[in-house]
């Protein structure tokens, strides 16, 4: 069951299966328990993610627990969550990770490339698969920074859509802590782009770019049109788990 380089990124077998599904739910539910008391976190939006067969899921990268509100927003189905491969070679921890969904990529150009072909198999057993395209967590963040293009190749080699999700942290009046909402926003398609060429079938790098900028902007627009307070924001969180992570 523990992870090693080289090894396919998502674990299939029916023994793995049954063990993250006992793993995922318990935990699920003491997670968003304390993730509620902690941020009086609410989500809306959730009936797109009803609506959709498959997707794959982007947010700005906020805090340490961000998988727990995303989890929350697609709940009781579950998603796949991407992260360094680092963090999953850590013995214990990172075969804990993954039973709850996390899928390690690692950390050469080639990865991006073979990410598609794995999450299409993850996909076929779970509806979504959900990337931080901003590639480090910038705590309590409310201006995005740029994206990186894996989570739309994904999308375009797969011809299905991108959700936005919006992180944002509001002003608590009874105290420091803010308050934290997570918009679900209408699917975007790669189509529309022009991703993937109609005569090769290849996909088309900058047009992938164009269509990363596009989610970027739409997130950091609803930030501000909910009022995203910039006041809370704490800088890069420290990598504090292995080489690189």
């Amino acid at each position: 069951m523990p992870y090693k380089k080289g090894r396919p990124l998502i674990d299939s077998s029916r023994f793995f299966k049954t063990a993250s599904t006992l793993t995922f739910y318990p935990l699920m539910i003491v997670a968003y328990g304390v993730y509620y008391a902690f941020y009086r976190s609410r989500i809306t939006g959730r009936s797109k993610l009803k609506a959709c067969k498959n997707a794959v899921l982007v947010s700005n990268h906020t805090t340490f627990l961000d998988p727990v509100l995303m989890s929350a927003a697609v709940f009781p189905r579950r998603s796949f969550h991407t992260l360094l491969e680092s963090v999953v070679l850590v013995p214990c921890l990172g075969t804990l990770c993954r039973l709850l969904g996390g899928v390690p990529v690692p950390p050469d150009i080639r990865s991006m490339f073979n990410l598609p072909k794995e999450c299409a198999k993850g996909l076929s057993w779970r509806p979504f698969v959900h990337f931080y395209p901003e590639g480090e967590c910038y705590i309590r963040n409310q201006d995005v920074f740029p994206f990186h293009p894996g989570a739309f190749m994904v999308a375009a080699e797969l011809d299905i859509p991108v959700i936005p999700l919006a992180t944002v942290f509001l002003p608590n009046k009874s105290g420091k802590k803010p308050l934290v909402r997570l918009y679900v926003l209408d699917p975007v398609y790669p189509d529309s782009f022009e991703c993937k060429s109609r005569g090769t079938g290849k996909v088309n790098l900058k047009a992938v770019r164009r269509f990363a900028e596009h989610v970027r902007t739409l997130i950091q627009d609803e930030i501000n049109r909910r009022g995203g307070s910039r006041r809370f924001y704490k800088g890069a969180m420290p990598r504090v788990v292995g080489e690189g992570a």
